[in-house]
């Protein structure tokens, strides 16, 4: 049994409002209002990855408690020199 809209809280209502309005919208408004969201996540995407930690931040963790099996500190040089010529390090 669908819920009565008087027992609704705000938040539900705002949400039913949101969903009315795209239920509505033209199949051509629908796949602009997509891809609009879409290519805002990911420029927001790339923009949090830039504002994100330094690549820094991660070899410092490698190099002074080499905390993964496997990878010592002459494996961590190599990762940081091929990381330097990339331009990804200063």
């Amino acid at each position: 049994m669908k819920k009565r809209s008087c027992r609704r809280t705000n938040d539900e209502n705002i949400i039913h409002e949101k969903a009315v309005k795209l239920r509505k919208l033209t199949d051509e408004q629908l796949v602009h209002y997509v891809e609009d969201r879409v290519e805002k996540a990911r420029s927001e995407g790339r923009n949090e990855a830039k504002k994100g930690r330094d690549i820094k931040d991660f070899f410092e963790p490698l190099s002074t408690h080499g905390i993964i099996p496997g990878i010592g500190p002459g494996t961590v040089d190599k990762l940081k020199r091929f990381a330097k010529e990339g331009g990804y390090l200063d």
